[in-house]
């Protein structure tokens, strides 16, 4: 595993953005863990998350004009990962995000950011993909604004898991011709956890693994 990936991975839980336990999700599901990036609310842990977002984005060798952010966490993830991939890597990507309704003054757009034309290569960026609701809803927002050339959604996690309708959720999502990366998956978080001590704490024991296979074995791809 790179060393982006461990650090990744203990910064979530160090920012209590991965927990383990029992979630509602809000597909229904009873998961025995759950991601939420919006836990990075401090100038520090922003920098971090954006730092890892800006790493995956280089390992995965995509070429882009735009990351994308979808309303509402994307907002933010594309504004701090453009920073970072500027003032640490002298990479340049604009950004640009949408907002949940148009504004009937100003200037009156729906999107905000750079400008999309057709010739335009766009990354979404986003937490996770469960069922793939969301990417969905982006790519219609994009067809009419725009039209650019989609060529991938960067997420912090995959979940490695199925959607509502049983098929592996990112597989779904790669059929549309966009392909799917991210930071770390579901096994690499199991590899830098299980049975490890990490800030003192152990976060995934013996009886919390039992309880993820059990969850995999339902749900998992």
């Amino acid at each position: 595993m790179k060393q982006y990936k461990q650090d990744f991975i203990e910064l979530l839980v160090k920012a209590q953005a991965l927990k383990f336990g029992e979630f509602t999700l809000k597909s229904g599901r009873k998961a025995p863990y759950f991601l939420n990036v919006g836990s990075f609310y401090t100038g520090e842990l922003v920098s971090e998350l954006a730092r890892a977002y800006a790493q995956a984005f280089l390992d995965c060798g995509v070429e882009v004009d735009v990351i994308f952010g979808p309303a509402y966490k994307g907002i933010p993830l594309s504004v701090v990962t453009t920073s970072v991939l500027h003032s640490e890597f002298k990479k340049e990507v604009s950004f640009t995000f949408n907002r949940k309704e148009v504004k009937d003054h100003g200037e009156g757009k729906l999107l905000v950011g750079a400008p999309l034309n057709e010739s335009t290569k766009v990354l979404l960026i986003d937490d996770v993909i469960t069922a793939g609701t969301a990417i969905r809803e982006t790519l219609e927002i994009l067809k009419v604004n725009g039209n650019p050339q989609v060529v991938g959604v960067l997420i912090a996690m995959n979940r490695m898991e199925k959607n509502n309708e049983g098929r592996n959720a990112l597989e779904e999502i790669e059929k549309l011709g966009i392909k799917v990366f991210s930071i770390v998956n579901l096994d690499e978080v199991i590899e830098a956890l299980y049975g490890k001590e990490v800030n003192g704490k152990v976060y995934i024991d013996e009886a919390m693994m039992e309880k993820i296979k059990a969850y995999r074995k339902e749900f998992g791809v």
